[in-house]
């Protein structure tokens, strides 16, 4: 892939989050809840870290298809800038930047 290329895919990168989402199974804590009899709660869980402190979301069932999306296009952006890095390199060795 050419350079003019890879920048063209980094600037019509899409909306994005980067980050991982985990399907998860609890307890709630209810005295008499299913939970306590071992059919446990399943939820969605997205992890994430801004400038070095983790958080952490529940995701409701009906976002994951959009959060899994967002996911995806901040997985292709930066593969694309890791492409974009080692080309600039290999220029830069071939002092052609």
């Amino acid at each position: 892939m050419t350079k003019k290329e890879l920048l063209r895919r980094i600037r019509k990168a899409n909306d994005l989050m980067k980050g991982s989402l985990a399907l998860t199974y609890r307890r709630c804590g209810k005295k008499g809840c299913r939970c306590e009899r071992g059919e446990l709660h399943k939820g969605y869980f997205f992890s994430y870290r801004l400038k070095g402190k983790s958080y952490g979301l529940y995701i409701p069932e009906a976002l994951v298809p959009k959060l899994r999306e967002l996911i995806d296009n901040w997985k292709e952006l930066k593969e694309t800038v890791e492409k974009l890095t080692d080309l600039n390199a290999k220029l830069i060795k071939k002092r052609k930047i």
